[in-house]
């Protein structure tokens, strides 16, 4: 163990030193945050107002008949609900009448209905606002953008983790130093879990910071640490594939983007494609990941679905790693 950590404290300081594990780590957590920023609120469509706090409970009534109707503790808070991204107004009763507060670049024409429906709370002699309000139930309400958005994120911090590990090896031949382990005290199996350690960390770690970020709350954790350690045996893959037949950083990088067929056609594959055609994505781990991370972030997920899937994972990286373990083996030499 000893020397495992000692193999993961060299990449850890040769890491940092490049700034290498910052970027890989940081990377999934400020796309996350990206698309939070981007993500409209459950009230950013229709009419939404915002009152000060101990605002008349009649004007509150009536515009919650029409609006979404949210309320601010002084001036400056009110303000900066205005200027957030969704399109918000502020209503404010004073000596004068009744005052609209908006940012200017709000969409449509909803300060107009805003006005007809104050104006009606001003003069009860005027006919009804001509607004219809309806209600009704979808069913499951979330964004797409929340629920595509963070799995493709956590699907790709596989890529990532083997970005780092292959990244980690080309610097050890870069440096005439990964031959060096076959004079060493520490065995090759060693020498391989000290290198794919971090890069097993980091899709773990990384997809969690998402999941929290991007507000999901609510889902099954111990599906998704299931889930996430299948996505990180895929990024071991990645990097002890590509890194051991590469001798500088630029060749490596260029050799992951075949990596991205295998994403790119299972991510939209398992969205597009008739059920009747998905079995032609059987093939790729990433398929499964996809589906078990799917079903966890949208709470339909069950037990046996991700217990296949991951085992499905296991099989096919197995594989993978038993048909390139003559070409490991040559590139660690």
């Amino acid at each position: 163990m000893k020397k495992i950590l000692a193999i993961v404290g060299r990449d850890v300081k040769n890491g940092t030193r490049d700034w290498l594990i910052i970027y890989l780590t940081i990377a999934p957590i400020l796309f996350a945050f990206i698309i939070r920023t981007l993500i409209p609120s459950v009230s950013s469509s229709g009419l939404n107002v915002v009152l000060m706090e101990g605002a008349d409970n009649a004007l509150t009534e009536h515009l919650s008949i029409y609006a979404n109707v949210e309320h601010a503790s002084d001036m400056d808070k009110m303000e900066e609900r205005i200027l957030r991204m969704d399109d918000v107004f502020g209503v404010i009763p004073n000596s004068n009448g009744i005052e609209i507060l908006k940012q200017g670049n709000e969409t449509g024409n909803m300060d107009i209905v805003l006005t007809s429906i104050l104006d009606k709370y001003a003069q009860t002699d005027l006919p009804d606002a001509p607004v219809i309000v309806e209600f009704s139930d979808v069913g499951w309400e979330m964004s797409p953008l929340k629920q595509q958005g963070g799995n493709i994120i956590i699907i790709f911090t596989a890529i990532l983790g083997g970005m780092l590990i292959l990244l980690n090896l080309v610097e050890e031949k870069m440096s005439n130093t990964i031959s060096a382990i076959n004079v060493t005290s520490a065995t090759r199996l060693e020498f391989v879990v000290g290198k794919g350690l971090l890069g097993f960390i980091l899709p773990i770690v990384g997809s969690i910071c998402v999941v929290l970020i991007l507000g999901f709350e609510s889902i099954n954790y111990p599906m998704l640490i299931v889930s996430l350690i299948g996505i990180a045996l895929i990024s071991i893959i990645i990097g002890f594939s590509i890194g051991v037949v590469n001798d500088e950083p630029i060749a490596a990088i260029a050799s992951m983007k075949i990596t991205f067929i295998p994403v790119l056609a299972s991510v939209f594959g398992y969205m597009y494609l008739p059920d009747r055609w998905q079995f032609v994505l059987y093939w790729s781990p990433f398929y499964w990941a996809y589906d078990s991370i799917n079903d966890i972030l949208m709470q339909d997920a069950i037990w046996t679905q991700i217990a296949r899937n991951s085992a499905i994972i296991l099989v096919i990286t197995a594989a993978v790693f038993a048909l390139l373990k003559k070409r490991i083996e040559q590139g660690l030499n």
